[in-house]
């Protein structure tokens, strides 16, 4: 796939001008109060309420025996666990608290319940902050040289979110096991030096990330919190109807709301190449007002994207800005459209500012008026 031509910073195809995130931040921060960079420690009492609602939903399925309220609880405790994962997102930027030490051993409390090792999230998703939209971003979907060829792949791929689905609501609800497999194909860029050709562009780099200690501490976080669910399995639940509840489908509600906010997030979008331009590769959406409060304002992605060390709680500042600036740049669409939208184009960049199906027919990314 030919890179980008970045020498007059123009979208390959198109006639938008690129422009890096280093210049939007230089703008903004102009007109964004001093406040708006500090700490929002406040954003604990988010954490421990959310862990509260945790753990008397897991005392409740376990001293319940009806089906319904089990469920329902669950669920709950699935919504709690969502928020956690994005809190668990926040801390790993150092938008809460300021102790590193403090801001791991509080992500791993969380990362023990949802699966998320938090070494490897910070790591990883640093990386992508600082490739987003570039061939070697970890979070970037196929790209044309690495589109399914043999018929086990295509299977694969055909249950993917996209219009190449089988079947698009179980694509769906796959959701809840997507970050299973980005988890196990990214780890494979950790432990692995023998990439094939396909995959070394996005886990060569990744590689280079856990090397001695740090591949260490990842090895020791997997162990800590598989022997975490063996607790919660024999210990807790003591059978697997209770874990089901307490534990797998929390998890799976977790994993299935973070896989759609990041699908919507990016997939849509086309890539930049070397210049970050997060109005171009990335996309906001106009959510819920409980979804916001409660995913810490995960929709503000765009915004997340320019300044990812800000407390959530400022992005609606610094999109009422980007639409004041940026007005015919700035993409927000409704979440429930753009899930929409991923059912109508297909997950493979042809080139950087088209997706392409599994016959080779071209869908145009999303892109502004300018």
């Amino acid at each position: 796939m030919a890179a980008a031509n970045l020498d007059d910073i123009i979208l390959s195809g198109t006639n938008i001008k690129i422009i890096s995130k280093h210049e939007y931040r230089k703008l903004l921060s102009k007109h964004l109060p001093e406040e708006s960079f500090k700490t929002d420690t406040l954003h604990m009492i988010h954490y421990l309420f959310s862990f509260l609602i945790l753990l008397v939903g897991i005392y409740t399925i376990l001293h319940t025996e009806i089906l319904v309220v089990k469920l329902i609880t669950s669920i709950v405790v699935g919504i709690s666990l969502s928020s956690l994962t994005f809190i668990l997102h926040d801390l790993m930027h150092g938008s809460i608290l300021k102790s590193r030490r403090l801001m791991y051993l509080v992500g791993l409390t969380i990362g023990i319940f949802n699966m998320f090792p938090p070494l490897f999230w910070q790591r990883v998703h640093n990386l992508h902050h600082a490739r987003t939209g570039d061939l070697d971003d970890p979070d970037r979907c196929y790209i044309k040289e690495e589109a399914p060829k043999t018929l086990v792949q295509r299977v694969t791929y055909r249950f993917r979110v996209s219009k190449d689905s089988f079947v698009p609501i179980v694509s769906l609800i796959l959701f809840s096991t997507g970050f299973f497999w980005y988890f196990m194909g990214t780890m494979s860029g950790v432990y692995n030096k023998d990439f094939d050709k396909s995959g070394r562009k996005k886990y060569e780099r990744i590689n280079r990330l856990f090397k001695g200690k740090a591949a260490l501490v990842l090895l020791m976080e997997l162990v800590l919190i598989l022997s975490f669910q063996t607790i919660l399995f024999f210990a807790v639940a003591k059978n697997f109807y209770n874990y089901f509840f307490i534990s797998l489908l929390p998890i799976g509600i977790a994993h299935f709301v973070a896989m759609t906010y990041i699908h919507t997030n990016h997939f849509l979008s086309p890539l930049t190449g070397n210049v970050d331009d997060p109005l171009l590769n990335s996309l906001s959406l106009k959510d819920f007002r409980f979804s916001d409060k409660v995913f810490s304002n995960f929709s503000y992605h765009v915004e997340h994207h320019i300044f990812p060390a800000m407390p959530s709680s400022q992005y609606p500042k610094v999109r009422k800005l980007l639409l004041q600036f940026y007005p015919e740049r700035l993409q927000v669409i409704p979440i429930i459209d753009a899930i929409k939208l991923l059912f109508k184009t297909p997950r493979i960049y042809g080139d950087f500012t088209h997706l392409v199906d599994l016959e080779g027919k071209e869908y145009s990314c999303l892109l502004p008026k300018a």
